[in-house]
């Protein structure tokens, strides 16, 4: 194998400075981008689980319900009596 050497590069400290500035900014827009897709990723699965627990919920009560209807009847009644 031969050796490979790293490449060397003279730049102005000033110019060098501008193009760490600029790649920073890119760095912040990549990430705020990332950010958003996740964010936006989030809300959906948010949604759908919001969706499913509606669901259960609404099923659950659609039997319960009408049982505790006829319990609240049941308590509700007056009992009358009748003297002979």
């Amino acid at each position: 194998m031969t050796d490979e050497k790293v490449p060397q590069v003279i730049m102005d400290p000033k110019d060098f400075e501008k193009l760490k500035k600029r790649l920073y900014e890119l760095e912040k827009k990549v990430e705020n981008t990332n950010a958003e897709l996740f964010q936006l990723a989030g809300k959906k699965v948010g949604r759908d689980i919001g969706i499913l627990y509606g669901l259960v919920i609404g099923i659950i009560l659609s039997y319960i319900l009408p049982t505790l209807v006829k319990i609240i009847e049941i308590l509700s009644l007056k009992v009358t009596v009748v003297k002979p």
